[in-house]
């Protein structure tokens, strides 16, 4: 019994020890998934980018193959089109968007959401639209939050 629990003990520590590497709290050399689309939506398109902060360059592309997956599901939940223009892994962000994770506000209202041990950070904003026009389509996405972790609006400054 003694050598079953060890085990088990064992296994548990390796289980644990994986998830954390796998899963850290502090991405030390982030890789971003920055993903762009363009969304029919409030009777127009919308150019909109969505950035995710990865671990490594093989993250950062599944998670923006699960970004276009997860989208192309929601998109009848959400009575929306929507088409992928690009999708690409940096290893550093342009300035006016490397600040978004620092959640900052913006020139638009864009959706924060918060990262965790099975969910990156990952910051949505919409390009071409006026302010008021980005705080509706942030409060409609965070009500209907199609990704994992708590999702928030961080408001332009006015």
């Amino acid at each position: 019994m003694k050598k079953f629990i060890v085990i088990i003990c064992i296994v548990g520590g390796a289980f644990f020890l994986r998830q954390s590497i796998q899963n850290p709290d502090v991405i030390e050399n982030p890789v971003y998934a920055e993903n762009r689309m363009t969304i029919d939506f409030l009777n127009r398109s919308i150019e909109s980018v969505i950035l995710i902060k990865t671990i490594d360059e093989a993250e950062c592309k599944k998670y923006s193959k699960n970004i276009q997956d997860g989208f192309h599901k929601a998109s009848p939940n959400l009575k929306l089109r929507w088409v992928a223009k690009s999708s690409e892994c940096k290893s550093e962000l342009p300035p006016r968007y490397a600040k978004l994770f620092d959640n900052v506000p913006a020139f638009v209202t864009y959706l924060s959401i918060s990262g965790g041990s099975r969910q990156r950070e990952i910051r949505m904003l919409t390009l071409g639209v006026s302010v008021e026009e980005s705080d509706m389509v942030c409060d409609i996405f965070s009500k209907n939050n199609p990704f994992k972790g708590t999702a928030t609006c961080i408001r332009t400054i006015r």
